[in-house]
């Protein structure tokens, strides 16, 4: 799967909506990694369907962006955990709880992702998110 890594652009009054890129940028099997607090990954499906969920594996730090996408499912590259690309659920483990999922609408061609307000389950040392109701985008080219 290729991995890029991406600048967002919010356009809502709360910052929690953005623009990832155009989908014809985002091929069949690609993932896309947003460099947020924390990282959200974003996966354009064999079927063509567009999901987004926290790019960070939930047993260990890990990129899901840089795992194996099959069907509805990306597979930790670490340890194997797979998380439903649809709900968060963790289906393996090692993982024991699911990743965030955030709303993903297309508009006129446009990826646009809505990050949720859940709190997120990151692994034993990764620390929490810093910034306060918008994500960090610091260190975006």
């Amino acid at each position: 799967m290729l991995r890029m890594t991406v600048n967002v652009s919010h356009d809502a009054p709360n910052g929690r909506r953005m623009r990832v890129c155009a989908l014809s940028e985002l091929a069949p099997g690609e993932a896309r990694r947003l460099e947020l607090d924390p990282p959200v990954a974003v996966f354009h499906t064999d079927d063509g369907d567009v999901y987004a969920i926290d790019d960070t594996c939930t047993h260990q730090d890990a990129s899901l962006a840089d795992g194996w996408l099959e069907g509805c499912e990306v597979e930790c590259p670490l340890h194997a955990s797979r998380f439903d690309l649809r709900t968060g659920r963790v289906d393996a483990p090692p993982a024991k709880k699911p990743v965030r999922t955030h709303e993903v609408t297309i508009d006129g061609g446009e990826v646009y992702i809505t990050l949720s307000d859940a709190v997120p389950n990151l692994p034993p040392g990764v620390g929490a998110p810093t910034g306060g109701s918008a994500p960090s985008t610091a260190g975006l080219a």
